[in-house]
């Protein structure tokens, strides 16, 4: 597709955006890496901030339509998050610098409820809530790890990974991708036992233990009673020497 004036101005400020961030970054700036006058580039956006808002709506909107489309309802939860780690890096090939401006802006991150960007970020987070809970469900990932937690730890680091090897991104997406699905989702899959999860196993195994009183503790509780009964007497026989004395 052929790449429009206002294609440009919008890759050109992302760059510039996650560099120096919104603030540091000037108009004029935005102006000269395209090769405009500052004035030319107001017939194009009202501000920068609207710049800023495009470039990471747009990149939102494409993510949660790769999500939506490469869902297969009868796949596994494993392969859906697989798939959806090499969507995200496909996604951010091409939107250059979009995720990085939107995590480096609290003014991006931090908006109201109802904001285009943060119903946006809300869907794309459901989809991978969903797959992951899934798993769970159907056994096929641990009940012992945080689902919530896993979630962000997954999510967070794709992101970062996306930042750090910006530069040689469309190189090393394929290996970069394949190290997080394999540390993440392989060590998040179930263990089994005879055919049952050993999280699940594990928890069971406590919960009897709790609710039976082992030997050892029956013994030591014995031992206490044995202990104070033998005080009572010592204190009695104490008591009676006393009453017998002239």
């Amino acid at each position: 597709m052929r790449s429009t004036r206002r294609d440009e101005i919008l890759a050109h400020a992302a760059k510039l955006f996650s560099e120096r961030g919104i603030a540091a970054t000037t108009v004029r700036d935005i102006a000269d890496e395209v090769g405009i006058l500052s004035g030319s580039l107001y017939h194009y956006f009202d501000s920068k901030d609207a710049i800023a808002n495009e470039i990471v709506v747009r990149f939102l909107e494409d993510l949660n339509v790769r999500y939506e489309d490469s869902i297969e309802p009868e796949g596994s939860a494993r392969d859906r998050l697989a798939t959806m780690v090499s969507v995200s890096f496909a996604s951010a090939v091409d939107h250059p610098y979009a995720t990085e401006v939107y995590q480096g802006e609290a003014i991006l991150s931090s908006q109201p409820a109802d904001a285009p960007i943060t119903v946006l970020v809300q869907k794309a987070h459901s989809y991978w809530r969903s797959a992951i809970t899934r798993g769970i469900a159907d056994g096929e990932f641990r009940e012992d790890i945080d689902p919530e937690q896993f979630h962000r730890l997954l999510r967070e680091s794709v992101w970062s990974t996306v930042a750090q090897y910006r530069p040689q991104l469309s190189e090393l997406a394929d290996d970069l991708q394949r190290n997080l699905i394999s540390v993440f989702l392989d060590g998040f899959a179930a263990r089994f036992v005879d055919g049952e999860p050993v999280a699940r196993i594990a928890r069971r195994t406590a919960k009897n233990e709790a609710q039976t009183e082992s030997p050892d503790s029956g013994f030591a509780e014995l031992r206490s009673d044995v202990d104070e009964l033998k005080s009572v007497i010592r204190e009695l026989s104490s008591a009676i020497r006393q009453l017998q004395k002239p």
